[in-house]
Formats: C-alpha cells, sequence, structure tokens
C-alpha cells in the first residue's frame, strides 16, 4: 500500500480528473446547435453521444488491468493526451462521421483515465472505498457539470469551436501535473483470470447490477435531452446551466453517501437512491415545463449520488487484490455498455413512439435492476451467516 499522500497530491489528482470529463460535457450540451450548424440527423445524435460509452467499454476491458501492474501514471498521462486530441478534432468536425471519431476518442481517453485513478485513490485508503470512491465521482462529475457551461457561454460569445478547444487546453495542462503524483505498486498475480470471472463473486454483481440501470438512464438522458429542452422552447444557455445544476448533488453528495456506505451498508444507500431515481426518469416522460423537468433532473442527481458510490464499493470488496482496478473497470465498462444501449436508439424512439412510453421503461428498469441487486446481497448475507455459524459449531 502506498502511504497516505500529502493533501495537495490528492487536490491534483482530482483536479486532473475534473479536467478530464469537462470534455464530454461540451459536446453534449452543444449537441443541438451542432445538429443545426451541420444539418445532422436526428437518429445521429444518439450515435454520436452513444459511440463514446462503447469505446469507453473497450478501454475500460483493455487497459484496467494495466493500473494493477503498475502502471497507473502511465495510464493517466495517456488518457489526458487522448481526450485532448479527441477534443481538437470536435473543434475542426464538420460532419456527423468527424463528430462520431472525436466522441469514439473521448471515450477511450475515458477508459484509460478512470480506472488509474480509483486504483490510485484505492491504494492510498483501502479502508474507506466508499468515501474515496465517491469523492472521485464527484470530480468527476464537476468536471462534467462546468463542460456545458464552459460550451455554452463560450458557443454563445466565440461560436462552436473554441468551447472545444479550452478544455482541449486544460487536458494538456493537466499532464505534468498527474506525472508527478505517487502511483500504486504492481499487486503480484496469483493467476491470470479473465476479467469476467468477476461476476461470479456476488458483492461484484450487485455492484455491476446496480452501475448498469445508473448509466444506462444518463445514456438515454445524454441522447436526447437537448434535444428536448429545445423543442420545449429552452435556450441553449439555459440548456448549458441545468445540465451544471442537476449535477451539483452529484458533487456536493457523492462522498457523503460513500461514507455513509462505508459506515452502513451499500445497498441501503442504493434503496435511498432509487427512491429518487425512479420516479424522476419516469418524469422525463410526461413533463413538458423546462424548469420541471430540471426538478427532476435534480431528483436523478441526487439518487445517481447515491447509487454510484454503492455500486463502486461494492465492487471494490469482491473484487481479490490482484483485480482491484480490473473491477473497477469492469464496473465502468459494462455501464458504458448499458449506456451505449440505451442512448443509441433514444433518437429514434424520441421520434416514433415518443419520450413517454421510452423513460416509462427505463424507470421500470430501475426497479428490476435494485431487485437483483437486493436479492444478491441478501444471498451473499446468508452464505456469510452460514459460514460463520459453521466456524462456530466447529470450534465449540
Amino acid at each position: 500500500m502506498t502511504p497516505e499522500p500529502r493533501r495537495v497530491d490528492q487536490f491534483i489528482l482530482h483536479v486532473a480528473v475534473a479536467a478530464n470529463t469537462i470534455g464530454l460535457g461540451v459536446i453534449i450540451a452543444l449537441l443541438a446547435d451542432l445538429q443545426d450548424a451541420y444539418d445532422l440527423p436526428t437518429a445521429g445524435l444518439g450515435l454520436v453521444a452513444g459511440v463514446a460509452f462503447i469505446t469507453a467499454f473497450i478501454g475500460y476491458i483493455w487497459f484496467s488491468r494495466y493500473a494493477d501492474r503498475g502502471h497507473a501514471k502511465t495510464m493517466l498521462i495517456v488518457g489526458s493526451l487522448t481526450g485532448a486530441l479527441a477534443l481538437v478534432m470536435a473543434a475542426y468536425a464538420r460532419g456527423l462521421w468527424t463528430l462520431v471519431l472525436a466522441r469514439a476518442g473521448l471515450g477511450f481517453a475515458e477508459g484509460a483515465f478512470v480506472p488509474a485513478a480509483r486504483r490510485v485513490v484505492l491504494d492510498w485508503s483501502p479502508d474507506r472505498p466508499g468515501e474515496v470512491l465517491g469523492r472521485i465521482m464527484a470530480a468527476s462529475v464537476a468536471g462534467f457539470a462546468l463542460g456545458p457551461v464552459i460550451g455554452a457561454v463560450l458557443a454563445d460569445s466565440f461560436g462552436l469551436r473554441v468551447p472545444f478547444l479550452v478544455p482541449a487546453a486544460l487536458l494538456l495542462m493537466a499532464v505534468p501535473v498527474v506525472a508527478r503524483l505517487r502511483a500504486p505498486e504492481p499487486v503480484p498475480i496469483r493467476e491470470e483470470r479473465c476479467l469476467f470471472s468477476l461476476l461470479g463473486n456476488r458483492l461484484v454483481l450487485a455492484g455491476v447490477a446496480l452501475g448498469f440501470v445508473e448509466f444506462a438512464t444518463f445514456g438515454s438522458f445524454d441522447a436526447i435531452w437537448a434535444r428536448l429542452l429545445t423543442d420545449l422552447g429552452a435556450s441553449t444557455v439555459f440548456i448549458g446551466v441545468s445540465f451544471t445544476v442537476m449535477a451539483l448533488p452529484l458533487v456536493l453528495l457523492a462522498s457523503r453517501f460513500g461514507r455513509l456506505v462505508d459506515r452502513r451498508s451499500p445497498i441501503l444507500v442504493a434503496g435511498l437512491g432509487m427512491i429518487a431515481v425512479a420516479p424522476a426518469i419516469f418524469a422525463y416522460g410526461w413533463l413538458a415545463v423546462p424548469v420541471a423537468l430540471g426538478a427532476a433532473g435534480i431528483a436523478h442527481a441526487v439518487g445517481s449520488a447515491a447509487l454510484a458510490p454503492a455500486a463502486a464499493s461494492l465492487v471494490a470488496q469482491g473484487s481479490p487484490p490482484d483485480m482491484v482496478a480490473r473491477g473497477q473497470g469492469l464496473l465502468e465498462a459494462v455501464g458504458f455498455l448499458a449506456a451505449a444501449a440505451a442512448a443509441l436508439p433514444t433518437g429514434w424512439a424520441y421520434e416514433t413512439m415518443g419520450r413517454g412510453p421510452w423513460f416509462t421503461m427505463l424507470s421500470g428498469l430501475c426497479l428490476v435492476a435494485f431487485a437483483v441487486a437486493w436479492c444478491l446481497m441478501r444471498v451473499q448475507e446468508d452464505a456469510v451467516s452460514g459460514r460463520q455459524e459453521r466456524s462456530h459449531l466447529g470450534s465449540s
């Protein structure tokens, strides 16, 4: 275990995490403007939003193992450089496929950066997984929350190119910063195992089930939010600000819920989150006033602030020592696959069946996923209790 770092090192890592996600928020907030500027089909919005989830899935599956093998710092640097290059490409895009390629690059950057950052903080504080992972998530969401505001304000003043170049510059500035961090030592590998073998652990499977539904709801949200609010008469600035306001609960509450996860039960905290998430997703399908939709978004964010650290903590607890980063990579990979599966058809669903049936279906999926996670946790608790009882009887 790496010694507890200086506060400045912890601060630097979290700022770098935020810088890495600003670009994602910029491109999502400007989707409707990019569609109007480059005459993109509405169905193509789902492709632009969803392709990053697919490439992030590939990145998480492929890169996360290297964070366990002592290459976390290299992954942080490569993720920052890849994200900067993708944003420059988006700035000079002139059509759908260039935007798709740029968004794909942002997904690869995410797949390299996030598991490395999580591996670093878990190595710094292994006895507080919920809290430290919640803090990393808060930093990530803070960057994403700043992205739409930066994008909306800069696009309004300087056009559609500058909003992408500014976060690209921030990512380049982050490279020498993360290069000085103390990274964890490689963990000896007991045996080479498939990443998906982790799903044989009930704790990991429960966390993945919660992560699946959390990402699926945000994937669908990302793909259509700007188009929906534009159709309801909202301005670009309102759309950008709405992203930020709705992200604030995640920024402010994720680490607090993480501490509650460490003190109580992950499934209890996840249940509290689901009480907010499922009704909010349902409301997306039926509310017709932008401000009311924003209020539903805030409830969605509060619920996700509880779900995210609960899911990550479950996966961290269920992963063996030599697969900690791979466990977090698996969680994010499955989540991004879920986000892609939800984002890709959302534009089509919006145009054909309407948003009401689509978001009603997603709301039901939330409840099913929580029920699966709860059952897995109960089975795990019963198994542990049974082992303890047998051990007690044997010692007697």
